[in-house]
């Protein structure tokens, strides 16, 4: 019995797949000129991995060394401009219709081994997730004096700045409850920045991201968080309003990373203690947790070379 493809695929504008298992080319099954555009490939167990190509034949001959368990493969032509775009709607679409994707990039859940469940086994990291009492302080620190000396002005710099103490104090209520690791993993999969920007104190990152961005606006301190939007949903539900009773200087913007995926909420909220209360909130702090973790995941954090030594030194503390 031939398998049905997904019904998403052809809400999605996809004709019907064609199958290629075996296949060592499938030149002959796309005209030279129609090759632009997103392909799915189909695999044995029932997994999709989504992509972009100029030409999908070639495309499809390069996964063939890596994916010996391709079975059918569905496209559809976009032109070059839009291939990125139309990339990532694809795969948010696919994991919303509940698809077991092998994407890494744009995907909110990576599949699979990761080079950080070598810095923190990964029966350590779903203790991290169900125990939210538990804070992974173990391990050594980063020893980089090169790196120390080059952020050490601008972070006595924030040492002055007008609420100084109020954003620090969040950033590490922040790092000690909603980052795995944080010894271990300091600059190879997170990292915080001293005044990035105009404005900006200080910006938490993980992966290819921001997390938490700490900056000031007419004259108060806003923090602004990205997070895993599907744990919201069990505490309140269908209706975000609880939320923002909850929160009352809370801001919804629709705005995300690509590396974060689908599964991601950007909130705003201003003031210190407002922002304190947000963090250690027990609702919310699963959709913290989630979030850096699948980031971490995915792979090491790019921004290490901005990393502040002396700005985390008093976030890592005890």
């Amino acid at each position: 019995m031939l398998e049905v493809d997904p019904g998403i695929l052809k809400e999605l504008g996809f004709s019907q797949s064609q199958h290629v298992q075996g296949r060592a080319s499938i030149a002959d099954l796309f005209k030279p000129k129609r090759r632009c555009g997103i392909y799915v490939l189909h695999f044995s167990n029932g997994e999709l991995y989504a992509g972009q190509a100029i030409d999908v034949t070639r495309r499809y001959a390069q996964h063939r060394f890596k994916h010996k368990d391709i079975v059918k493969i569905s496209f559809r032509q976009v032109p070059r401009i839009h291939l990125n775009n139309e990339e990532r709607t694809v795969i948010w679409a696919l994991e919303r219709d509940g698809q077991v994707l092998r994407n890494i990039t744009f995907a909110s859940m990576p599949k699979g081994e990761s080079d950080f469940d070598l810095v923190m086994a990964p029966k350590e990291q779903h203790r991290w997730l169900e125990d939210l009492s538990y804070v992974d302080e173990g391990g050594d620190r980063l020893v980089d004096p090169a790196l120390r000396l080059r952020y050490h002005e601008r972070f006595q710099s924030l040492l002055d700045m007008p609420h100084a103490n109020e954003a620090l104090d969040v950033l590490k209520t922040y790092v000690r409850v909603g980052i795995p690791a944080i010894r271990r993993g300091e600059v190879s999969f997170w990292g915080c920045s001293c005044l990035p920007a105009s404005s900006v104190y200080s910006r938490i990152n993980v992966n290819w991201q921001e997390v938490l961005t700490v900056f000031k606006s007419d004259g108060s301190l806003w923090f602004s968080f990205h997070l895993a939007d599907s744990p919201l949903e069990g505490p309140f539900g269908d209706n975000p309003g609880l939320l923002f009773e909850r929160h009352p200087t809370l801001e919804w913007e629709d705005h995300c990373y690509a590396p974060g995926g689908s599964d991601q909420i950007r909130l705003l909220i201003r003031g210190a203690e407002n922002a304190k209360t947000f963090i250690t909130d027990q609702d919310i702090l699963p959709a913290i947790r989630l979030f850096n973790l699948r980031l971490m995941q995915k792979g090491p954090c790019t921004y290490g070379r901005f990393h502040c030594m002396d700005l985390a030194d008093l976030l890592v503390s005890a």
